[in-house]
Formats: C-alpha cells, structure tokens, sequence
C-alpha cells in the first residue's frame, strides 16, 4: 500500500478483507483533489438558472443517491453509422460518445458520431463545462465544472476527462471485466492510463486517445502483483497511470473478477530514483527451455506471451506475463542497484520470418536486459557469442573426424579460409533442408521443434538426424536455373565433408588443402 495512505485506508482495506467493497470503501478514508485540468464551478458567476441546476444536483450528491441521466434520442447520422460498422464488422471497434447536459434533477445525454475529437474547441476557445457534485470524505459537497464529454465504458457512461461514472462522480471507474488467459494466472494487473496528467483536456487541448484502463499482465500470486500495481502508481509525476488496481479472477472463466487492491498515484511523492547496474557480473541468461510460456486457453487469439523474469539472487523466475509491456514494468518497478530486483530479462515470441511479413511463431527469444547493457557489456556477449560458436566448430571437427583439439584446431589453420568456406557451405545447405521442412509446417510445436534444431545446428553445430540425406534431398529438389551441375556437385562434397570430415584431405581433394 502507497505509504501515504492513512489510518481511514487501512480500514478500508481491512472492510475489504471482511467483503465489503474496497473501491467504495477507499474513496471515504482519500482526501479529494478537483482533477488536472479543471477547476470548482464560480457559482457567483452563474446565472439565476444556472444556480439553481447546480443546486439541484448538489441536494442529490448531499443525499449520496446517484445522479440519474436520461438518453436523448439518437441523432439519425449516428444510427446510420452504427449500421455501417455492423456491416463491416468492426462494431467492436466503435466508441460511442455523448455530449452532457445538465439539469436539476440529472442529466441528458445526446450521443454523437465523433465525440470531442470533432469539437472545435481551442486552448483559447474552451468547450462548455458541466457542473459535477461531488460528495467528499467529510461530508461536503464540491461541484467541479466537467468539459461535456462522456463515453461509454463497458455499460457504464462515464466522464471523458476523468473516467468518473456519469451517475456517480467522484473515483474512476472500475476495471471493465476481463478473463484470464491460462490456468494459474488469477491476478491481473489493471491501471488507469491518464491523459489527462499535464492538466490537459481531450478535444480542447489535444485529440485522439481518452483516458482508459488497460491490463498491464498476470501473475500467479497475490503478492507478485501487488508489487507491479504498487510501482505503476507511484510517484504520480513519473508515471502516465493514476490508479492502478489488482483483480482477482477465478479458478476458471465462469466466475467474475473482483478488484482486491487499489493503488492511487501520490501527486507530491519525492522523485523516483534512477537505478543503475547492480556491483558484479550480470547473470546468464535461462536457457529456452526454462521460460516456456503457459498453456493458453482455446480462443485467446493475442495472449500477453511477453514475461518480465527477474533474478532472485539464486535463479530466475517469471514475475508477470504481459503485452509487449515488461519494458514499462521494469522501469516503473526500478530494476536494479537498490531496486526490488538486480537483474531482470524480458523474454517474448520469436517471430523468424518477420522480414517476410509471416509473423508465425516460433518459440521464444530474449527481447531486452534491465538494467540495460553497456558498451563495454554488449562487446564483451558478442565476443563471448562469437567464441562459444568457435569452440563448438572445433568440438564438431573433432568428434565427426575422430581427431584431438589439437588436430581440429591445426586442421582448420592449415586449411584456412578456403576450408571454412567448404564447412560454413556444408552447414547452411542442411540448413535450407531444415528451412524448408519448417515453413511448409502450420504455427505449432512441430515448426518450432524443427526451430530448435535449426537453432543448435547454427549455434552449436549439432547435426539433425539424417544431416546428409536431408541435404541432398534439398539439393534435388532446387531448381539449378542459378547455378551449373559443377556447383550442386561442390555443395554436396561441401556436406560431406562438413557431417564426416576426410581423414586425408589431400587425398580427397578438400578445398584449401594442398595436393
């Protein structure tokens, strides 16, 4: 819990725990601010009927009944366009809008095609403002001037600018309903995106996106979100999120969520520190075979398949599963020198042929470093990288050719370049076999197994089952349109020389060596 939550807020937690509702209980024991941006109604410059709406919906908020609203009826051009998005199929894409009016005795709502994106309004030409009661933790009421705007959250309008329900002003909106993607990750991590932070108002001061939640990742443990909410939310200038809360789901998709933790951004919280790399050497990175991802449930067309892992002091372990999103995590919980954790790695889908626009899986790869590397650090893994391929080549040489090290390393200085060549032709010819058999597989754990092997053959020289005749059978199957016989005959002595190498490459006429 942020530090500067108050006795009133332990309580609430503590209502929660005995299962009264925690968002309702939070908001009593939270001092209330007017939001960035706006400011409380000058009722000594209204108008005698202006008064006497603010009036009207200050006596409902002291009540602490709900502000009704009515819906106006719908303009024909956003009827219209609503068809057109049902016929294209992309009425889940549609943000439906509402310019507000208010009353004495609630508000009207008169939905809109375009919302405040179409405003017209200027920094020095403002939009209309709303009067919005809010009824505060000591009893009184304060009426804060809302620009028109609301949209429609899940079933419920709410205020554009601040998220606030129409019908119920004061706190955000809670976390829509969401289902979890695989068995074992209950807790989601679910934060209020502001844009509203630098007091800046949507379609007055800027257009396009509006404030709105946005799952952040699933972990296994109550604990393990907590601490990723608790850094999304504070110190409030630092961060894009003013809330962030942590909902518990079921054991399957059948029971609805429940928000358990709430977090509020602590808008006078001290600067956050940066961190830098911790004393000592970084440790290895997981082997693939250590950070597999979780069996998705059927239908989860974009499951968050990035994981944020972090180092224990004695291993790694997976701490979040989210969308493309550990970067941001990482930063908000301050990986690194005096940080929760040293170290920590973000571990995402391997997409090989992106460069053809075929976006197929293909196991998973390590994406970033937290803290990052440096110079000095990335120079010294490409130098490691490049002398464990070294080392491999020579195991390689030396177990297939039944010699010494010793005799490996003098075969490769005595054959030279030209001996490198026949070795790196032999590799990538098994490797076009194996290209060949992946990509006429569907997405799935054959493809990727056969990505495995591609991987250890280029990496480590490990030979697939059937090296050379998967070869040769690629070889008779490529067209020589590009090249003459002599040259498919040279690939194939290139392979066999590569899986079995001559005891007596003299005799055997391998390139580089001298007759």
């Amino acid at each position: 819990m942020p530090k500067n939550q108050s006795t009133a807020a332990k309580r609430a937690r503590a209502a929660a725990r005995d299962g009264a509702k925690y968002t309702a209980a939070l908001r009593e024991a939270q001092p209330f601010r007017v939001p960035p941006g706006l400011s409380v109604v000058d009722e000594e410059a209204l108008s005698e009927g202006e008064l006497l709406v603010v009036d009207g919906l200050r006596a409902l908020a002291a009540a602490g009944r709900r502000l009704p609203y009515t819906m106006a009826d719908p303009d024909p051009e956003v009827l219209e366009a609503k068809r057109r998005a049902e016929e294209q199929g992309v009425s889940s894409l549609w943000q439906r809008w509402a310019s507000v009016e208010a009353a004495v005795d609630g508000y009207v709502l008169r939905e809109s095609q375009y919302g405040p994106n179409r405003s017209g309004y200027s920094s020095t030409d403002r939009g209309p403002r709303v009067p919005v009661p809010v009824l505060t933790a000591d009893g009184s009421v304060t009426v804060v001037g809302m620009p028109e705007w609301a949209r429609l959250e899940g079933v419920q309008w709410v205020w554009a600018h601040t998220g606030w329900p129409v019908d119920e002003p004061g706190r955000i909106v809670d976390p829509p309903q969401t289902f979890t993607p695989a068995s074992g990750l209950r807790w989601e991590v679910a934060a209020w995106l502001d844009m509203s932070r630098d007091g800046q108002v949507l379609g007055e001061d800027y257009g396009g996106s509006a404030s709105g939640w946005q799952t952040v990742g699933w972990c296994t443990s109550r604990e393990d979100a907590c601490q990723v909410a608790a850094a999304y939310a504070a110190p409030a200038h630092d961060s894009l999120f003013s809330r962030a809360d942590v909902v518990q789901h079921g054991t399957d998709n059948g029971i609805v969520s429940v928000t358990v933790d709430t977090y509020l951004a602590v808008p006078d919280a001290p600067a956050r520190p940066r961190r830098g790399a911790a004393a000592g050497p970084r440790p290895a990175s997981p082997d693939r075979s250590e950070v597999p991802e979780p069996a998705w449930y059927p239908g989860e067309e974009h499951p968050p398949n990035s994981s944020l892992i972090v180092w224990t002091g004695t291993g790694w372990r997976t701490l979040m599963w989210t969308d493309f999103q550990a970067g941001h995590a990482a930063s908000a919980l301050g990986i690194g020198a005096g940080g929760p954790y040293e170290w920590a790695e973000d571990w995402g889908p391997r997409h090989p042929d992106r460069d053809l626009h075929d976006w197929t899986q293909e196991g998973r790869e390590l994406h970033s470093r937290f803290p990052e590397t440096t110079y000095a650090e990335r120079t010294d893994l490409i130098d490691g990288w490049r002398q464990a391929k070294e080392d491999a080549l020579l195991d390689a040489v030396a177990a297939r050719g039944g010699f010494t090290r010793e005799q490996a390393v003098a075969r490769l200085l005595e054959g030279g370049e030209e001996y490198r060549q026949v070795l790196d032709v032999g590799q990538a010819t098994i490797a076009r076999a194996l290209h060949t058999a992946r990509r006429a597989l569907p997405e799935g754990p054959e493809r990727t197994a056969i990505r495995h092997v591609l991987d250890d053959l280029m990496d480590r020289h490990l030979l697939p089952t059937d090296a050379e005749r998967i070869a040769n059978e690629q070889l008779d199957t490529e067209v020589e349109s590009t090249r003459s016989p002599a040259t498919t005959a040279w690939c194939r002595r290139a392979v066999a020389e590569y899986v079995t190498p001559a005891p007596d490459p003299v005799a055997a006429a391998v390139e580089g060596f001298a007759p």
